[in-house]
């Protein structure tokens, strides 16, 4: 089975790509068109074609490698090419059902050298990018903000405008430099049948880390930037999440640009604590958390909205500083939630709330909208016993989905398309 790349049109600053795969791999791709559009004000005609390639070759290694294809490109860097299989060897040693038989044939194999001394850093306004922006604001660095991620999708022109307005004050405020970048690989690729078929989550277990470095790869060329950040989800009590791990990122590598995996060290807690601080708390203006609401920063009724409310008034901070919208309802609707089992928990979102649960204190100080009951009731709470009632839970979604604005057409299409070949796969159709 094989993948072949090509770049098809390099116009507007947008990097198109056209695949040709093997009949038994169309399942995977829900288009054989995939492109890559640079912040206007960066100018991508000068960057060599085998940095260019490396946004798409960074989507589909961890695809040809899951089911045994081989990719031919005509040309990669020499560096990159090398990363990935040093990355490929990190996967090997996991625990993933993968064939591993597949391999990656450029036509060539180029040396580059950019020779730039500059950071970068993959930059969302959360709680893990925030941190580690603040960790080292004095270097200046870049920030790169992709667009079509999980979160939102390349449609979503309102919800981006929201995000993007408050990482482009956050610039200004700091006279630093943001450019975005827009994709739509990720939602060309069928992630629903490669979660069913190998029992993972695509992105969190696979390739979000991988996927995102290698949009940054020619913003480094044209920007001379030596060094790109990326921030940690987790630590290392937490050891499942391969897709965002520094196992992974410390290996992939450019031209002469290195990955720096920052805040392994720190849990989520301990970063809102960092957050918290006097120095830096004016920042937390800035927040935004939310994968859920396409009119507002943070929706406040997702999971991740809870968790971060409830780290931040364990900090004795106001939510409504941080781009919340709380009241003396909101803690004990929470509390609700967690009762009903309305909330879906991963591993790592159980994981990070007892994070929270270890660093409530025995005598809690401070009452914001009703925390000092709330916080007493979770410090006792035992989350090993949660669990999710699947319709209380589905109806929940269901309503702040709508309420969120997140029920587009676009995303309607792409779910039955998923879906339809989830359903011809389990009959051996394809």
């Amino acid at each position: 089975m094989k993948i072949d790349i090509t770049i098809t049109s390099l116009s507007d600053n947008k990097v198109q790509f056209k695949l040709i795969v093997s009949k038994p791999l169309r399942k995977y791709f829900l288009k054989d068109t995939f492109y890559v559009q640079y912040d206007r004000s960066l100018d991508i005609k000068n960057v060599d074609s085998s940095i260019l390639a490396i946004p798409m070759v960074a989507a589909i290694a961890p695809i040809a490698w899951s089911v045994g294809a081989d990719i031919s490109v005509p040309t990669l860097d020499a560096a990159y090419l090398r990363s990935l299989a040093q990355v490929k060897g990190v996967f090997k040693d996991s625990d993933l059902k993968f064939s591993f038989s597949g391999e990656i044939y450029p036509g060539e194999a180029v040396t580059n050298e950019f020779g730039g001394k500059r950071f970068g850093m993959l930059f969302s306004g959360g709680v893990d990018s925030l941190t580690s922006y603040l960790r080292h604001k004095n270097n200046k660095p870049d920030l790169f903000s992709i667009w079509g991620v999980p979160d939102i999708p390349p449609f979503e022109n309102k919800f981006w405008s929201t995000m993007w307005a408050e990482i482009s004050d956050l610039a200004d405020r700091d006279t630093i430099r943001a450019f975005q970048i827009k994709t739509d690989m990720f939602r060309n690729i069928n992630q629903e049948l490669l979660n069913k078929e190998f029992g993972i989550s695509w992105w969190g277990d696979v390739t979000g880390g991988l996927f995102l470095l290698g949009m940054c790869a020619p913003v480094t060329a044209i920007r001379g930037i030596g060094t790109v950040i990326i921030a940690s989800s987790y630590t290392q009590d937490f050891q499942k999440a391969l897709g965002f791990h520094p196992s992974i990122d410390k290996n992939v590598s450019w031209a002469d640009v290195n990955v720096l995996h920052d805040g392994y060290e720190m849990s989520r807690q301990q970063k809102v604590q960092y957050l918290c601080r006097n120095e830096n708390i004016g920042y937390l203006s800035h927040l935004r958390v939310c994968w859920e609401s396409a009119w507002r920063t943070n929706c406040g009724n997702c999971e991740k909205c809870f968790r971060t409310i409830v780290g931040l008034v364990l900090e004795g901070v106001d939510p409504n500083k941080c781009n919340f919208d709380t009241n003396t309802k909101t803690l004990p609707y929470i509390r609700d939630c967690f009762r009903k089992g309305k909330i879906a928990l991963t591993e790592g979102g159980l994981f990070m709330w007892r994070d929270i649960q270890k660093h409530i204190p025995e005598h809690i100080n401070t009452d914001i909208r009703g925390s000092h009951e709330f916080l007493a009731w979770l410090r006792e709470y035992d989350l090993s016993q949660y669990r999710v009632n699947r319709l209380r839970k589905s109806l929940w979604q269901a309503y702040h989905f709508y309420r969120n604005k997140r029920i587009k057409v676009p995303a309607i299409k792409r779910k039955i398309r998923c879906y339809y070949y989830i359903f011809l796969t389990k009959i051996k159709l394809v």
